[in-house]
């Protein structure tokens, strides 16, 4: 793709070796959250049909139906950003794929020795799976395509953090219960319900906090609230205006997270204490365009040229990203608030770069081994 080919013109190939440990990290979540999904599709396909379908279908129907829309981060391989802009959680998370999806899942399992199993239920199982992950993926802040092809509106609920450790203990516990009794599983998946309508709550509070400061503005607004990891209680707050973004880790209760100073690695602790209570809330301006190098007008001719299209495809709170230049090359950096962690490298840094002799060039921030700031 042309995309590709700029990115690599722009001395910043794909894959670096400096990538490395940072791609292993990000890799490690995203093998969390796809078993996450097969657990919750098995939880679901053992619990309604397991009576009529032996235990070990009923699981491999679910697990396999709750694993196969995360098949789409094979196009990751590709093209990161064409991945991130146009196909991720769209074709494989579209209720109208899912009976196509749903048939040849089912096909599938029925030819690989499920012949004397009932075909409609084995269908029935995988739809499961795939519903189940929809709706979870549903409920974290990245956007699904819920109808693709026939449209690209995109929307999510950001209920939860895209990798919940303490959601995904309650489905794997649920999971336990009713693999030797199925009917357990409608009182595992209670503690589920209970931990999304917290998290609800949760959320709301956080939103009429983060209203309360935007009503301080000199400008008309745009609120929004992002769950965060470590606990359902940690918030992205962001209030959007024209010229940038303000910005605020907040902790809901009175006191910072008690648990925050003893998580294992020094970059998990030093995010999980950013988060403060709203006695000690600090917001932070993020610009759009502006720097102290005096060329914003640069940079929105640049956001807004067609050589950046697909980054603001992906990108939804755009924001400057400064860096010292320690190469020959002038470059312009964006990044995505709602992706970042605080103290922490944003995973997504996107912009254009030239020498003294070339034109603009897309280019990506090659990903360092370590992200702490």
């Amino acid at each position: 793709m042309a995309t590709r080919r700029l990115l690599r013109s722009a001395g910043h190939p794909r894959f670096s070796a400096s990538q490395t440990a940072r791609r292993e990290r990000l890799w490690a979540l995203a093998v969390v959250d796809t078993l996450t999904h097969a657990v919750i599709g098995a939880l679901g396909a053992r619990t309604l049909i397991a009576q009529r379908l032996p235990r070990r279908w009923s699981l491999a129907a679910g697990a396999l139906g709750g694993f196969f829309p995360d098949i789409d981060y094979l196009w990751f391989l590709l093209d990161p950003l064409q991945f991130h802009a146009y196909w991720h959680r769209s074709f494989t998370h579209s209720l109208l794929m899912l009976p196509l999806w749903a048939l040849l899942l089912s096909v599938t399992l029925y030819l690989l020795g499920g012949r004397k199993q009932n075909g409609w239920l084995l269908y029935l199982g995988c739809a499961l799976g795939l519903g189940l992950h929809i709706a979870a993926d549903l409920i974290t802040a990245w956007d699904l395509q819920l109808f693709w092809p026939l449209s690209d509106w995109r929307t999510s609920l950001a209920w939860i953090f895209v990798i919940d450790p303490w959601f995904s203990a309650l489905a794997l516990t649920a999971l336990l219960l009713c693999w030797r009794w199925p009917h357990a599983g409608w009182l595992g998946a209670a503690p589920l319900v209970l931990w999304l309508i917290w998290s609800i709550q949760y959320k709301q509070q956080a939103l009429e906090l983060a209203q309360a400061f935007a009503q301080q503005q000199a400008e008309a607004a745009q609120v929004s609230v992002w769950p965060q990891p470590f606990s359902p209680r940690n918030w992205k707050l962001l209030v959007s205006g024209t010229h940038g973004h303000w910005q605020a880790h907040l902790r809901l209760g009175d006191s910072r997270s008690r648990l925050a100073d003893y998580w294992p690695h020094p970059w998990l602790r030093s995010t999980a204490q950013a988060y403060q209570p709203h006695s000690a809330l600090i917001w932070q301006f993020h610009p759009r365009f502006d720097s102290p190098q005096g060329d914003g007008e640069t940079a929105l001719q640049l956001w807004h040229s067609e050589m950046l299209q697909d980054v603001r495809q992906f990108f939804s709170a755009p924001a400057r990203y400064h860096q010292p230049d320690s190469s020959a090359n002038h470059c312009l950096w964006f990044t995505d608030l709602i992706y970042s962690l605080p103290t922490q490298r944003p995973p997504f840094i996107y912009g254009a770069c030239r020498s003294p002799s070339s034109v603009w060039q897309l280019s990506r921030q090659p990903v360092t081994a370590t992200s702490a700031e």
